[in-house]
């Protein structure tokens, strides 16, 4: 083992830090933390405010435009001929809902023989001059589904822009006689767009844009490429983005609203680097400095360290008598007779160490011998072929009961604790035994936080395992925990063979004697730990009935570990 090295001037230090560099690092990081939430919740807002306001405009005007088709499409005199006052009133209405959303929209009326009855132009679109073509976009739609309104977004050929086209079938005496459409240049919604802090993509279904300022995330084909649904944050090779979309008309038309995120979040990762580097310099600097200057000024401090590093070594044969600083030397002289007590004391605890040593060391022993280890992994290496699930959690039971054995930092743990990791225990006999073993486990809310020694559940299941199938096809074992009268009381209770009185008288007088010359180690190592812990008061019960089973139980002083509340 290499030399520790050691910390001086612990309490100038631990002020420094606490009161100077703890205080200044934490209002930094809450300070940087705080902007970029700020930020980012500013951007998310803007975002969905900026798509709620275009969709709604989209929307309303789409809602408008499909009112006056509705009652259009459903006018006879339309197709048969219009009087003045009757084609007034119907331009009227268009003008005036054009006026009121500023959003202008050209009416279309064509017959049967899609020969142009009303035209809002000079000409008729190329777009909805088809000719006898009328299985073709919006007339198609119109003629599938004649009783709604129709929606395509189509490109003009001869302006390469694009365009929203509402229409409708007139249907009279269930026969489709004419076709009623708006057309919505895509320039009055990319004026609006533009007014927007976040960039906005309007795309119909399939992905065809009718309207935007964004074309980072288009296709070749300029089709958006993100799925109608998405929302939060997106992530591509070249930036990163923040999504928010809104389906409107039955989710034929999707309006996307899009903030880059990237260039914000480099700055932001960027400042918290180079503040995480100044601290780290810092703290770094601080540190040297100050074990510089306590190892020139502090020599007296090696040799205490020097002698409290045997006694953690085990050495308790150390003394002090080379200081010569008054301050240290009543150091040393309090060391040396913490030493010597120390002496005493062990010495008076060697029963109690040595008895727990050979608890663990047999413990571990009982539980992982080559003989369980052999069936363990048998069983695991037929079930990887037959069921690798089932393989995978033996081998995890195993290994997280590996572990929990063979770790000496803790020497009690709480009875949920030690319960839970005894169930990897029961799990593996479970699987190893199939349906011919079954264990429950029941303990109370207000026995789950008492302390108990370690490792005192799994010896009890153990016992009852190893003792209790006898000839029997099938073995219940039950667990149990509960708080009476200030007692902690844990019982195992099996239905396996049980014993007679002559053992059962033997296994008790053993658990009364001072020391174990017997083969049987789990109950007495058990039962002694808790006496040498909590007194004689305390220990294992056991009653049995030849083929009626085994009761265990012990009996602790319910305290709990003040950590669980």
């Amino acid at each position: 083992m290499g030399k520790v090295k050691h910390s001086y001037f612990k309490d100038i230090r631990k002020m420094f830090f606490l009161y100077a560099m703890v205080p200044v690092a934490l209002l930094t990081i809450v300070g940087l933390a705080a902007s970029w939430f700020a930020w980012k919740h500013d951007l998310e807002r803007t975002t969905r405010s900026d798509n709620a306001k275009m969709a709604a405009s989209l929307e309303t005007a789409v809602e408008s435009y499909s009112s006056v088709i509705e009652k259009v499409s459903e006018e006879r005199y339309v197709l048969d001929g219009m009087t003045v006052d009757q084609r007034v009133s119907i331009f009227r209405e268009i003008y005036d809902i054009s006026n009121k959303l500023d959003r202008r929209g050209y009416l279309y009326v064509f017959d049967r023989h899609m020969e142009s009855v009303v035209s809002g132009t000079s000409e008729i679109p190329n777009y909805l001059d088809m000719g006898n073509y009328l299985d073709w976009g919006i007339f198609r739609s119109m003629r599938s589904d004649p009783g709604k309104v129709q929606l395509k977004v189509v490109r003009d050929e001869n302006s390469d822009s694009m365009k929203l086209i509402l229409g409708k079938a007139m249907v009279f005496d269930n026969e489709v006689l004419g076709f009623v459409t708006f057309v919505m240049d895509s320039m009055q919604f990319g004026m609006d767009i533009a007014r927007l802090e976040s960039q906005t993509v309007i795309a119909d279904e399939y992905g065809w844009v009718l309207a935007g300022n964004s074309y980072s995330l288009l296709d070749t084909m300029e089709r958006f490429i993100i799925e109608p649904d998405s929302k939060g944050v997106y992530e591509d090779e070249i930036d990163r983005y923040y999504i928010a979309s809104q389906k409107i008309l039955d989710g034929r038309l999707i309006v996307h609203s899009i903030s880059s995120m990237g260039s914000q979040t480099r700055f932001f990762e960027s400042i918290a680097a180079l503040i995480s580097f100044i601290f780290i310099m810092l703290i770094a600097f601080v540190y040297i400095s100050t074990k510089n200057m306590a190892a020139k000024k502090t020599k007296d401090l090696y040799t205490i360290i020097g002698a409290m590093e045997q006694v953690q070594s085990g050495d308790l044969d150390s003394h002090i008598d080379s200081v010569i600083s008054d301050e240290f030397k009543v150091i040393s002289d309090s060391y040396n007779m913490m030493v010597e007590s120390l002496r005493e004391q062990t010495e008076k605890n060697k029963e109690m160490g040595k008895l727990v040593a050979v608890s663990q060391s047999r413990q571990l022993q009982s539980q992982f011998n080559p003989h369980f280890l052999f069936n363990t992994l048998e069983n695991i290496r037929f079930m990887s072929k037959l069921d690798p699930d089932s393989a995978s959690r033996m081998i995890l039971n195993l290994s997280t009961l590996l572990r929990y054995s063979i770790d000496t930092i803790e020497e009690t743990v709480t009875f949920e604790k030690d319960a839970a990791y005894t169930e990897n225990y029961m799990s593996i006999m479970k699987a190893r035994f199939n349906e011919r073993f079954s264990y429950t486990i029941d303990i109370s809310e207000e026995a789950k936080g008492c302390i108990i020694p370690k490792l005192i559940i799994q010896p009890m299941i153990e016992n009852a395992v190893k003792y209790g199938f006898g000839g029997r096809d099938c073995l219940d074992v039950a667990i149990k925990g509960e708080v009476s009268e200030g007692l902690l009381k844990i019982t195992c209770e099996d239905n396996g063979t049980g014993m007679d009185q002559e053992n059962l008288i033997e296994v008790r007088n053993l658990l009364e004697q001072q020391t174990n010359r017997s083969g049987h180690s789990g109950l007495y190592n058990i039962h002694r730990r808790i006496q040498l812990a909590y007194g004689t008061e305390y220990g294992v019960e056991i009653s049995s009935e030849k083929d009626k089973g085994t009761l265990l139980r012990v009996i602790l002083p319910a305290r709990r570990d003040e950590r669980v509340a």
